[in-house]
């Protein structure tokens, strides 16, 4: 229905956003020479040639760069080859450059991290609990991505030039929130554009003159500017592609927002940035800073610092960020124990950053050999009712996400309807499989809640809904037309041939498919859940898609 072609996409378990590090035994790096590692490098990056854009690599241990290459096509059209001197934009590992920049400011004293975003923008939507810029850095503000929330309007990011102000406008006008701040990890660029707002408020600088003046120029990054006019002309810079039914085509970011992305960068320029974990560039403060971790409210740990990813790789330290706009791709990854730095940038929207980024680690630093949770010695020898085995079974629905989990009583056994696989039980109560605790509630044989648990703690709560089947009467009941102020959206709820359809744009029409009370899904697994007033008419309906829940559109009279 529609496309979101600019993201970062985290770890997630089952609907809660966290990071996850390597478990198991470390194994040291493999006994390769280094030509031998080098040309394991190549391999990984043979598929780009004359034909295809391409990619540009640099690795450096200890400051010495031991690889810098360029693949493939930087532009098609002109036959012009990408070298390691070309400029590509960066996605999302620009936000860690918006991040430091925040940050200077808190170690000068110019902003607080638990300051409320209100003090600063006193016309910020109230929802109730204060917003800080604590909130913001981490992706834990439960702000919806505004790029999500503007593809409900048939104008998706992509589609047509938006603006900062354009941005700012969607952002203010949301009544609602993903989930509560400090409750969840939510990524959402909504919080990074928010930042970058806040630095110019604070500074009194635009972002591009403060961190070229605070960032760029000390640390020796003299390609790098943001992509803050998309018609600028930019020399040397990459084309981006993606391919459409097995071709090529131009996949350029035509807008002009920044600081959630919009980097535009050389694999040399940020192989300096990364080097300044080591050489204390802007101090061994802001370094804490930015690599500093923060709890949820429910005092669970997340392992996205400010505008960088904290985790392990074989038990080395990785400081990491993926990044994808449009048709460019990006990886950034510095190990400071080894004084390892990565740097992936490439014009090839079928490019897997994070893949290539993880191969790379795993030739220089060794695979780690993971031990599959075992289950419970308990696990398997209690013999519960059939009665009560039963009651267990059901749909439940993830409560911060789109998420839908069957259970059924089937052969003796509690298993997913999915996949077939039992549940062994543990207690009366918890149940295994394949690493997860399902847990219900206690002292009920009717549970409304499940709650599933790793090993390590992470925790994704689901809630029983009832199985939907309506009628072509119920469903007429549905029909009619929408709109939506928060993302700027007009639809129609239309019957035909006793299915359900939304219209949108006024010709894109699409299947809804009946789920759960009053909850319908369409082909990409977004959901949609009808409202009614006392009286049982429907008045409006709540659309969610990844990174933007809850989008209201009230029933046109």
């Amino acid at each position: 229905m529609k496309s979101h072609p600019y993201h970062f996409i985290p770890s997630l378990f089952l609907g809660v956003f966290l990071f996850v590090s390597g478990v198991g035994s470390p194994v040291r790096a493999q006994d390769h020479s280094l030509a031998e590692s080098l040309q394991q490098v190549d391999i990984l990056l043979n598929t780009w040639n004359t034909s295809t854009p391409g990619a540009a690599l640099s690795i450096s241990k200890k400051g010495q760069v031991i690889y810098k290459k360029a693949f493939g096509m930087a532009d098609l059209e002109h036959n012009v080859i990408n070298t390691t001197e070309t400029i590509f934009e960066a996605g999302s590992v620009s936000k860690q450059f918006t991040a430091a920049a925040v940050l200077l400011l808190v170690r000068d004293g110019k902003i607080g991290l638990q300051d409320d975003i209100r003090k600063y923008f006193p016309d910020f939507p109230d929802y109730g609990t204060p917003i800080t810029v604590e909130h913001l850095l981490h992706h834990i503000s439960g702000l919806r991505d505004w790029g999500a929330v503007i593809s409900f309007s048939g104008w998706p990011r992509g589609s047509r030039t938006y603006t900062p102000a354009q941005v700012k406008a969607i952002i203010w006008r949301q009544k609602g929130l993903n989930f509560a701040p400090g409750s969840a990890y939510g990524y959402s660029n909504s919080n990074y554009n928010l930042l970058g707002f806040l630095v110019e408020k604070v500074s009194g600088q635009s972002l591009q003159d403060f961190t070229q003046e605070k960032l760029f120029t000390p640390a020796g990054m003299s390609h790098t500017r943001w992509r803050d006019n998309f018609k600028t002309i930019v020399p040397n810079r990459a084309i981006a592609y993606s391919k459409n039914e097995g071709v090529f085509e131009q996949n350029m970011p035509f807008e002009n927002t920044f600081g959630h992305g919009a980097l535009l960068t050389t694999i040399g320029d940020l192989e300096k940035w990364n080097r300044r974990w080591t050489l204390l560039t802007f101090g061994e403060e802001l370094n804490k800073l930015q690599r500093a971790k923060v709890k949820l409210n429910n005092g669970r740990e997340i392992g996205y610092a400010a505008g960088v990813g904290l985790g392990t790789v074989n038990g080395i330290t990785e400081i990491s960020h993926s990044g994808a706009t449009a048709g460019y791709r990006a990886w950034m990854a510095y190990y400071p124990e080894e004084e390892l730095s990565v740097v992936f940038l490439s014009n090839d929207g079928d490019a897997n950053p994070s893949g290539i980024g993880g191969a790379i680690a795993k030739i220089f630093l060794g695979e780690s050999k993971s031990t599959p949770p075992t289950a419970p010695k308990a696990a398997g020898k209690l013999n519960l009712k059939k009665e009560q085995l039963a009651s267990f079974a059901g749909m439940y629905k993830n409560i911060w996400g789109e998420e839908l989990q069957e259970l059924e009583f089937s052969k003796d056994s509690l298993r997913f309807k999915s996949s077939g696989k039992a549940l062994v039980p543990v207690s009366a109560n918890m149940f295994f499989n394949e690493g997860l605790f399902i847990t219900f509630p206690e002292n009920t044989s009717h549970p409304e809640n499940l709650l599933f648990r790793t090993p390590r703690g992470d925790t994704a709560t689901y809630r029983r809904v009832m199985p939907f089947n309506p009628d072509e009467a119920a469903l007429k009941t549905i029909t009619g037309a929408y709109d939506s102020q928060e993302a700027g959206a007009e639809v129609s709820l239309i019957l035909e041939a006793g299915q359900l359809w939304i219209v949108w744009f006024g010709d894109e029409k699409i299947l809804l498919k009946p789920t759960f009370t009053d909850a319908f899904f369409d082909e990409d697994l977004d959901l949609f859940q009808f409202m009614r007033d006392k009286q049982g008419k429907v008045i409006g309906f709540s659309a969610s898609v990844p990174r933007a829940r809850g989008v209201w559109f009230a029933k046109r009279l």
